[in-house]
């Protein structure tokens, strides 16, 4: 548990979900703010936070785990590649290459890493599912990783795919299924085991910001129940990233936080309580530029070293890797 906002590069590491030599690197780059205690890095959560707003406004950044270190890192992006992450900012600006990938689930990086050892040039743009979705029909994006839960369906992805970019030809690539619930305290001192128990009085939740997968499934839930949010103590925070959500319930500020099982474990201070399945898809525009990155990607899929990569995020179900679950 990270007990206070004073973080050594190992704390940040499993905060960031990143390799330890990757914050050590970062930091000796200046793109994560550090200072010394002796001969000893250290970090503060604000420093972090900048760092985590910094990707999110650039789409540049290293993202890549120790649990996907048999593929290739995420390279640093090139001139032409930091062109394009800046064209993206503006609706349907950007270029051929590199392509863009936009998501914020760790796929994107192995992705990333696997496109760009096969010579194919590929960036990623940290976005919320929904953002990412809404990138990608604006033209801001080639690519989107998504989650997105769908209540009236009880399905992910692809009444999202339909409404939010519709009329835009795509291939929808299935990932992996994963457990979808709440990160609570150790012992769940609040007995919150379902979506309803965020409406009792004095059960603080700490949200994540909008245009995230797991916002998206939050107001799903509280629209089945015709509940508003604002009934809901800290419904209005606002976390970029699961880790700083769930911190905050592991420090005692917060009682729950929506995440999935995967990102709950980091964290020995807390429990996960598990609710739902959602589906973690791709989605790639089809046109004549497109063509080699989804011939690459069809390969890359179904390629054993990326199914062992994603095995190591939790799945809940690897059975249908790789297979196209809807084109247009």
């Amino acid at each position: 548990m990270l007990s206070n906002d004073v973080m050594n590069a190992e704390d940040v590491a499993r905060l960031l979900d990143l390799g330890k030599n990757t914050v050590y690197q970062l930091a000796k780059e200046g793109k994560l703010a550090s200072y010394r205690v002796g001969r000893k890095l250290r970090f503060t959560m604000e420093d972090v936070e900048a760092y985590i707003a910094s990707t999110r406004q650039t789409g540049i950044g290293s993202t890549r785990s120790d649990d996907t270190r048999s593929f290739p890192p995420v390279a640093s992006p090139s001139p032409a590649a930091s062109q394009a992450l800046s064209q993206a900012a503006s609706f349907g600006a950007l270029q051929v290459e590199p392509f863009v990938l936009a998501g914020e689930d760790m796929v994107a990086d192995v992705i990333v890493g696997n496109l760009n050892s096969l010579g194919i040039p590929a960036v990623r743009l940290v976005r919320g599912s929904y953002t990412a979705l809404v990138n990608l029909y604006a033209g801001d994006a080639h690519m989107a990783v998504v989650n997105l839960y769908d209540q009236r369906s009880n399905s992910s992805n692809l009444p999202y795919v339909r409404n939010l970019a519709p009329g835009a030809n795509v291939v929808v690539f299935r990932l992996y299924a994963r457990s979808a619930g709440f990160a609570v305290a150790k012992g769940n001192p609040k007995r919150i085991a379902s979506w309803g128990a965020l409406l009792r009085e004095g059960v603080r939740l700490s949200n994540r910001s909008k245009g995230s997968g797991a916002r998206v499934l939050l107001d799903e839930k509280l629209c089945a129940m015709e509940a508003k949010g604002s009934s809901i103590q800290g419904y209005d925070s606002d976390e970029l990233v699961a880790p700083a959500a769930i911190k905050r319930v592991a420090m005692g500020a917060a009682d729950a936080c929506v995440c999935c099982g995967r990102e709950a474990e980091q964290f020995k201070a807390i429990d996960f309580v598990p609710l739902q399945t959602e589906w973690v898809d791709l989605v790639v525009v089809k046109t004549q530029a497109t063509r080699p990155l989804i011939r690459a990607l069809k390969a890359l899929l179904v390629d054993k070293r990326f199914e062992e990569a994603v095995a190591s995020f939790s799945p809940s179900d690897l059975g249908h890797l790789g297979s196209i679950i809807y084109e247009s």
